[in-house]
């Protein structure tokens, strides 16, 4: 008999992002290695998407059995109030100076639909993963988070069914980057709080992304035991490198950022030091690339540091063409959040940046973890928001090795990047399950 798991995940193709990436290939993965694979989310006319990414919906193993539901959540009323562009992108990264109406959208968040508005999902939920699990004999039951409402669906079936379930904290509760910016009253963080702990001491195992991430969880409650929370890394997809077209040979020298940033994120040192690398080497054509969604804050910041003649901006684009961005650059630029947590946050786009085999330049403390896996890769260096004099010499070292038209030296050890693919990653995950 074939080993069975039903993911309950809220975001699933044509959702985009990187948790729909994450148990797309994982639940691809399982499925091609013979488990019998049950997805259950919501209906793609009822849900409300940050991004989009059509392209994904043909990457979904045909061995997969995707059941989809209705649910109920407030963003009508959310667009009636504060007007039709008030779902923010990931981290409010569009959002620089946010308008008194702004800030009273996230206050009604914050404060009245604990914990998300997606919370009206495990009414639609709960039966349907019953009716699955009772039909095919489900063992194992995975609840994706965020939305971390998602998970309250995983514990009414722990409940009510013999099954293990599992609860993957993919991104934190809590201490997410953005929490301090929906502000929150102090009953109602009381509150969130309570409810995290009953989800993490409820669970049969709790999944998460990183050592630092793991610290945080067991930080909530002493009835956690540190072997109930395990790491499965978000990892790349080696089958879209695999498949990336060849990049295009530019005579420009490229420094590519993929993914969300928004003012918080304070890349302003990398702007400065590259302004003086751009300023000495006239004979050189620069590209600044974004490719994703950007704050107005950090368009500015570019154009203050005298950079937008090699500024370029692509919007969110569908994964596979972030790709073969990520393929066609000289080099990488990764700056993490500007947090109390700073040094526990792992952006998902750091494993593609190790799959691209470009150098890496990070911004981030010295200590977080991110920059520990690019050092242990030997895939770039990392440098603190005060050391504009080292990402100069960084960069002029790999402006020595540049020639036009020609790419850069690979960067990061083989073996050490072929362990955060997913197809390892996932015969970790099956291994936990079996």
């Amino acid at each position: 008999m074939k080993p069975s798991i039903l993911i309950i995940t809220y975001y699933w193709p044509p959702s985009g992002g990187a948790a729909v990436q994450r148990w797309l290939s994982l639940a691809n993965e399982l499925a091609g290695r013979g488990w019998d694979v049950h997805v259950l989310t919501v209906d793609e006319k009822y849900a409300t998407y940050q991004l989009y990414d059509e392209s994904l919906v043909a990457d979904i193993h045909p061995g997969i059995t995707v059941h989809k539901t209705k649910t109920f959540e407030p963003f009508g009323l959310y667009k009636l109030l504060f007007g039709k562009n008030s779902i923010p992108k990931p981290a409010f990264a569009d959002e620089s100076k946010p308008s008194l109406v702004k800030k009273a959208s996230r206050f009604v968040r914050g404060n009245f639909f604990i914990p998300d508005p997606r919370k009206g999902w495990k009414g639609y939920a709960v039966p349907k993963a019953l009716d699955v699990i009772d039909r095919f004999g489900i063992k194992n039951v995975i609840t994706a988070g965020p939305p971390h409402s998602t998970h309250f669906t995983g514990l009414a079936v722990r409940r009510q069914r013999p099954v293990r379930w599992i609860a993957d904290f993919h991104d934190l509760w809590t201490d997410v980057i953005y929490y301090d910016m929906l502000y929150h009253l102090p009953v109602v963080k009381r509150l969130d709080r309570k409810l995290e702990r009953t989800i993490l001491e409820g669970a049969d195992l709790v999944l998460t992304v990183g050592e630092k991430y793991k610290e945080k969880l067991l930080q909530k409650s002493k009835a956690l035991a540190p072997e109930k929370i395990r790491i499965i890394r978000i990892g790349y997809d080696e089958g879209r490198f695999a498949i990336a077209p060849p990049p295009r040979r530019s005579t420009e020298f490229t420094i590519t950022y993929s993914g969300s940033i928004a003012d918080f994120y304070r890349p302003e040192v990398f702007f400065r030091a590259l302004k003086h690398v751009v300023d000495r080497h006239p004979e050189v054509a620069f590209r600044l690339r974004f490719v994703g969604v950007l704050s107005q804050g950090i368009r500015q910041t570019i154009a203050a540091e005298g950079l937008q003649a090699q500024f370029e901006e692509t919007g969110y684009l569908p994964h596979r063409e972030a790709v073969a961005y990520l393929m066609a650059t000289d080099v990488l630029l990764l700056v993490n959040p500007v947090t109390k947590d700073e040094d526990m946050v792992i952006p998902g786009k750091i494993y593609e940046y190790l799959a691209a085999r470009k150098p890496i330049i990070t911004i981030t403390k010295k200590t977080a973890e991110i920059a520990a896996i690019v050092a242990a890769c030997g895939s770039g260096a990392t440098f603190e928001r005060t050391d504009v004099t080292g990402i100069e010499h960084f960069l002029e070292d790999l402006l020595a090795q540049w020639q036009p038209g020609k790419p850069l030296r690979e960067a990061g050890e083989e073996a050490c990047v072929r362990a955060y693919g997913r197809s390892a990653i996932a015969g970790e995950l099956a291994t936990l399950l079996a």
